[in-house]
């Protein structure tokens, strides 16, 4: 699928899934005190399931994708759990990083 076609087809993940945005956003909160207004999520939705994307950092320049079938998000599965979890953990240490770049003289 062309980067076009993919961009017409994603919508933000508030809309496509609130519940699935609600446990994210919670579960950075809870980890880290990472913010929603941190991150951008976004999704693809296809017919099996949704393909993620969070996006975090300054001006939102980093990245994770991943796809999640229906059920592995409604049953929340481990993969998803771990996906979540290492994310939070890499926007930590984006936020860390971009903040000692700011300060630095």
């Amino acid at each position: 699928m062309s980067e076009d076609k993919q961009q017409q087809k994603r919508k933000f993940l508030r809309v496509l899934s609130p519940d699935l945005y609600r446990y994210i956003t919670d579960k950075f909160e809870e980890l880290h005190n990472i913010h929603a207004y941190d991150i951008q999520a976004d999704a693809i939705k296809e017919e099996t399931g949704l393909h993620l994307r969070l996006q975090f950092g300054d001006q939102f320049a980093h990245q994770e994708e991943r796809f999640f079938t229906f059920d592995a998000i409604e049953e929340r599965s481990t993969e998803l759990e771990e996906f979540v979890k290492s994310t939070a953990d890499k926007c930590q240490e984006v936020m860390i990083a971009d903040y000692f770049k700011m300060m630095k003289p």
